[in-house]
């Protein structure tokens, strides 16, 4: 399809199925959490364009996503805690990423490349392993 035709489809398909999320305005809080939603992995705040995550996790490791905007109200942040708008996905096997199981795609779509391309935030995942 080429790669203007790869990313159109890429920002339609994350268009409809991420379509609920905040628009990780300056502020936003992204929370990574364990898949069972009880164990905080890490979190991090837009700033000045960056996402920055402390991820000392293994590759592979399941998780899921709890997006927060700067301005979300109590219903907001109930819902994302209850798990109702969580993301899934796993650690990429460089650590430098998550990979998030999007609606009916057969492959995962990279969390590094959706907040650059669709929202000018550059993802920097620090990791302390050396695995």
């Amino acid at each position: 399809m080429g790669r203007v035709g790869d990313l159109v489809l890429f920002g339609f398909l994350l268009g409809v199925s991420l379509a609920d999320l905040p628009t990780f305005a300056a502020g936003t809080e992204l929370r990574v959490v364990s898949p069972d939603l009880l164990t905080l992995y890490s979190s991090g705040r837009v700033e000045d364009g960056n996402l920055m995550i402390d991820l000392p996790l293994d590759v592979g490791t399941e998780v899921r996503l709890l997006v927060f905007g700067p301005d979300a109200d109590d219903t907001e942040i109930a819902l994302a805690l209850a798990g109702g708008t969580a993301l899934y996905g796993h650690v990429a096997e460089d650590r430098a990423d998550i990979l998030l199981r999007v609606g009916d795609l057969d492959e995962p779509l990279s969390l590094r490349t959706w907040l650059l391309e669709e929202h000018g935030i550059t993802l920097v995942m620090i990791t302390r392993r050396t695995r």
